[in-house]
């Protein structure tokens, strides 16, 4: 009778080792280095640029909340905003003031009026309104956002690239 084999070799064991090599670790460390070098920049500039759009996005949003606001609670409501200091004010559904703040380098260029408030049907009192926010990018590129709102209170952006 044959004995089946069972795939079981007898015999000292080898020892497998685990891990990397020196050699292998450089070159990652390398190619890193590499990837740093020419991508850092690029995110650098894709972060300021987002910056920007991201406080005219907030700012959008909060033009947006006080119409509402106005609209549910039939009373008036107003976006203060100051262009020295780099904010606008609100008050919210529940009566609470509230001021936000643009980081810097984001500022406002312009807006055209201060004061935009909104009446219980939900358009404009103040009339059409202009708020412009730039943010400088690279040494010769800002991207300036402005938001325009209508007198029945819809709001457009348009991103312009222009020189700082």
């Amino acid at each position: 009778m044959e004995r089946a084999e069972t795939g079981c070799r007898k015999g000292p064991r080898r020892r497998t080792e685990h891990g990397f090599s020196l050699t292998e670790m450089l070159v990652v460390l390398a190619l890193l280095a590499m990837f740093i070098t020419f991508i850092g920049p690029a995110f650098s500039e894709s972060y300021r640029a987002y910056k920007v759009r991201s406080a005219a996005l907030e700012l959008t949003d909060t033009l947006r909340a006080a119409r509402q606001v106005a609209v549910s609670t039939r009373t008036p409501a107003s976006v203060i905003i100051d262009t020295a200091a780099g904010s606008y004010s609100w008050t919210d559904a529940k009566g609470t003031g509230r001021t936000a703040v643009l980081h810097p380098p984001v500022r406002f260029v312009s807006a055209s009026p201060a004061t935009i408030t909104f009446v219980t049907n939900g358009t404009v009192s103040t009339g059409a309104a202009t708020i412009s926010l730039q943010n400088t990018v690279t040494s010769d590129r800002a991207d300036r956002w402005t938001l325009e709102l209508n007198t029945v209170g819809r709001i457009t952006t348009t991103r312009t690239v222009v020189t700082p």
